[in-house]
């Protein structure tokens, strides 16, 4: 029944998430954490990996918890089953929005598809900001209350950097490794 419910999870998370792979981390936060297949924290570590790691973010999650759970044959069906629906639903749009494209219906369907891909992907920034600047996994009692200042220097130097350099991801994603172990390693 287990490898049953990882399949059926991760279709459903592919079905009714829009907006890319980001836009799935609420959905896939809430399924792993209510199934008891990560917690908070290890899933805000999830998040790091799949996203450093070549390939849609989506993917790699499913793969990961999929391992995680039942090795490979639980990777690769997770794999398969958050990859489906989307590209069974890709077929049929492609097929039709050629011709419907400027409808009024359509365009008011993308226009607030994408408001609300918009509030998806601010759930999930915030998600991973509680779990990665906050000592107490992820729960604000206080604002500034158990803060981890070296997370948030780190937060705030990237972000300078990134909007500075403009360089490929990979760059800060290596630099960001070896600055957090540095970081915390020795201070």
């Amino acid at each position: 029944m287990g490898l049953i419910r990882l399949i059926w999870e991760f279709v459903k998370i592919g079905t009714f998430t829009y907006g890319g792979g980001l836009a799935m981390i609420p959905l896939l936060s809430t399924v792993a954490i209510e199934n008891g297949w990560l917690t908070n924290a290890a899933f805000a570590n999830l998040i790091a990996i799949a996203q450093s790691t070549p390939g849609p973010i989506a993917i790699n999650m499913a793969t990961f918890i999929g391992y995680q759970q039942y090795g490979i044959t639980g990777a690769l069906l997770a794999s398969i089953a958050v990859i489906l629906p989307a590209f069974l639903m890709a077929l049929i749009v492609a097929r039709f929005l050629n011709h419907f494209n400027e409808h009024p219906v359509v365009k008011a369907t993308l226009i607030g598809l994408k408001a609300a891909v918009i509030g998806l992907l601010a759930t999930a920034i915030l998600q991973v900001a509680l779990v990665s600047l906050y000592s107490d996994q992820g729960h604000i009692s206080n604002v500034l209350n158990g803060l981890e200042l070296k997370s948030v220097a780190l937060f705030l130097f990237f972000m300078w950097l990134i909007y500075r350099y403009k360089k490929h991801p990979i760059y800060y994603i290596v630099l960001a490794g070896i600055l957090g172990n540095i970081i915390w390693s020795v201070f």
